[in-house]
């Protein structure tokens, strides 16, 4: 009788147990998440000199059997299903029955390849033009498979450590779905990279920041890196927001966190085993926030990320210093000084039979060559480019005419960091940016005012090819309210496509 009533008061305790941790946990989200990664239950991918995800060797294999369970573990205490897939086997219509697909690393290129594409080396496609199912990439995912379908989430460094700065902390992602988040912010001295641009003048050397993981490769050799995108033009139009930035070695613009259409960069390369408590509750977030942008596909494509913004060229400009140029020289002794240590190190490991880490073995041919120290006509020439003819050394009255032109500047979407002054706009004078050129040119028009101009720079400007006043005045009118320029997507006025 003794035992019934001690087996009774057990099974009571552990119904109330259970029911208490029920009560406390939170009621799932009717979400379904496929997580598209390495199925530690698949054999090693084929690595040569380096891992998938730009790893090491060494910690792409240590982290191989916990990766996808640890994201699997964190997805399934807030989202009512949980998918994961190996990534070698995904293929587009894999993520259809999906609301949100979390891409950890690539999988295989699209069978089918534009021939005019690979002709010119391009990267190879992993997603259709048209995939508009919501999205959110890790780290480096996002630039090999974004470039291809034009996606501001591009490669600029994969550079990024495990700290987040300027972040929007107003943003739904710290605020809910599922779990609100008040970062816990400290105050941490400002990556010396910033200092580097005209956007870090006035940061101070310390800064708020928002620790995202418990290490990142600064601090151990082995973790995932990070991966920012450049912050130029990111949110000129509506169908883009840039949410924080991230210790890394470029500007503070760099975007660690933020979306484009219906992809969103998580730059950060840890897996929730790693993640803070705090950077948990904000993933999960991002995934619940992204369902909303099913079918809302970015409206500015960039399809070149080696093309010059009016930010660059703001770059350029405030260059042209003699400061600047003794500043260019100290940073490459230093540069040279290093890379002559590291030469030293690895010969010397090389020299006592001690194998390389694959990180060595990667790094080593690049070790021991010094980059030569430009003279300051040479650096100047670098800087002022197709415009050193006009100004020679100059670099004052090469600043004043960058200056005076500024509105008229015209960069090249489809070339490699190539601007210029567009002398069609500057004979007008009126911002090429601006709606009021478009309004100008028409009444040239109407006014048989320079019509060959006027015709010229409104094609230029526009994706249109109307020849007549009446013809451009009416389109105008139809999508005055929803233009925007995109230096990004062919440096010309957009139409909101979300409105």
């Amino acid at each position: 009788m003794i035992s019934r009533l001690i087996c009774l008061f057990m099974l009571a305790g552990a119904l109330f147990a259970s029911s208490a941790t029920a009560q406390s946990r939170p009621p799932l989200r009717p979400l379904k998440v496929l997580f598209v990664g390495y199925d530690p239950a698949r054999p090693l991918p084929e690595m040569t000199r380096s891992a998938p995800g730009g790893m090491s060797k060494e910690g792409f294999i240590a982290e191989y059997p916990v990766r996808m369970p640890a994201f699997k573990a964190l997805l399934s205490q807030y989202f009512s299903e949980v998918a994961t897939m190996d990534c070698r086997d995904w293929k587009p219509a894999d993520s259809n029955p999906y609301d949100v697909t979390i891409f950890d690393f690539r999988p295989n290129p699209l069978p089918q390849q534009d021939s005019a594409r690979l002709k010119r080396r391009l990267r190879p496609a992993f997603l259709p033009d048209d995939f508009s199912r919501p999205v959110v990439f890790i780290a480096n995912t996002a630039p090999e498979m974004g470039e291809a379908i034009g996606l501001k989430l591009d490669w600029l460094c994969l550079c990024l450590d495990a700290d987040a700065h300027h972040l929007n902390v107003k943003h739904p992602i710290f605020n809910g779905p599922v779990a609100k988040v008040k970062p816990t912010l400290q105050l941490k001295e400002t990556p010396e990279g910033i200092f580097h641009y005209t956007t870090g003048k006035n940061v101070p050397k310390q800064i708020p920041m928002w620790k995202v993981q418990n290490e990142g490769y600064l601090t151990s050799k082995d973790a995932r890196v990070g991966l920012v995108a450049r912050g130029n033009r990111f949110d000129e139009g509506p169908d883009a927001e840039m949410i924080s930035s991230g210790v890394c070695t470029k500007d503070v613009q760099a975007v660690a966190l933020g979306r484009h259409g219906n992809f969103f960069l998580w730059g950060f390369g840890s897996s929730p085993a790693k993640m803070t408590d705090e950077a948990k509750k904000v993933f999960v977030n991002t995934v619940a926030y992204m369902q909303q942008f099913a079918g809302k596909t970015p409206i500015a494509r960039k399809y070149n990320d080696r093309m010059a913004t009016t930010d660059n060229v703001r770059e350029i400009a405030a260059a042209a210093t003699r400061e600047a140029y003794e500043s260019s020289k100290v940073e490459i002794q230093q540069f040279n000084e290093q890379n002559r240590k590291e030469k030293a190190r690895l010969d010397a490991k090389k020299a006592a039979g001690q194998a390389f880490t694959s990180q060595e073995e990667t790094m080593y041919p690049y070790y021991g060559h010094d980059e030569e120290i430009p003279s300051w006509e040479d650096y100047l020439k670098s800087l002022t480019g197709k415009y050193h003819g006009k100004f020679g050394s100059d670099a004052s009255a090469f600043q004043a005419y960058i200056s005076k032109n500024f509105d008229y500047l015209y960069c090249d979407p489809t070339a490699f960091f190539t601007w210029t002054v567009d002398e069609d706009v500057a004979q007008i004078g009126v911002s090429n940016h601006s709606i009021k050129l478009l309004d100008t040119c028409i009444d040239m028009l109407r006014r048989k005012d320079r019509e060959d101009l006027a015709l010229k720079v409104l094609k230029r400007y526009t994706a249109e090819n109307f020849t007549t006043a009446k013809e451009w005045g009416a389109w105008l009118s139809a999508h005055r309210k929803k233009l925007f320029f995109s230096e990004t997507n062919g440096y010309r006025f957009v139409i909101n496509t979300y409105n």
